[in-house]
């Protein structure tokens, strides 16, 4: 399944430039709440049985634990979710960061191609219990993960195929904060966003 952009996206065609945070954290979804999905379901693959210990390793599509990036600009505080299914992370990056950006991730091997693709790259190394360097740090981005699985909790479930929806709502939601008053003005964001 290919990436749709939503159009409650706020960064469409816009590259977030500057100092930026990128990070990416794993939802467990899977074929929730769609009659059009019982045909994968009786194809062979298993029920998923509930108690179970999740996969060792970072989570897949394919495993109902599909991964999410989130991307920070911390000068204008703008943040982009992305839910990647057959892009890997520096293509994520390089699409959604300017050329010249300074960027801060933590020491997941695949963020390593960065400085190749003309980004200045740092990153904190959690696994000696780093978590900041001065200004070098992914805190921000850890903060809106961990405000988007609160908020995608109520929903109880989320359809993995529906998932890039969700977190483009999330990132509307969260990015129009503080910038429109009332709601008659969020709608009409809403209304004339292309």
């Amino acid at each position: 399944m290919e990436k749709l952009s939503s159009p409650l996206s706020t960064t469409n065609n816009v590259k977030l430039k500057g100092t930026i945070e990128v990070d990416e954290f794993y939802i467990k979804a899977g074929f929730k709440g769609r009659a059009y999905h019982n045909d994968i379901i009786k194809s062979g693959r298993e029920p998923r049985r509930r108690a179970l210990k999740p996969w060792k390793g970072r989570g897949t599509f394919d495993k109902d634990y599909p991964m999410i990036t989130c991307i920070h600009q911390r000068d204008y505080r703008i943040t982009h979710f992305n839910v990647p299914v057959k892009q890997n992370l520096v293509d994520i990056t390089c699409s959604n960061v300017d050329y010249g950006s300074t960027v801060y991730t933590d020491e997941y091997v695949a963020y390593n191609q960065l400085k190749v693709h003309g980004l200045v790259h740092e990153q904190v190394k959690h696994s000696v219990k780093e978590y900041a360097r001065g200004d070098i740090h992914i805190n921000n981005c850890e903060c809106r993960s961990n405000l988007f699985k609160i908020w995608i909790a109520k929903f109880m479930g989320v359809n993995k195929y529906n998932l890039e929806a969700y977190s483009k709502a999330f990132e509307f939601i969260h990015n129009m904060k503080g910038k429109t008053h009332s709601r008659e003005e969020r709608f009409m964001q809403i209304l004339c966003h292309k």
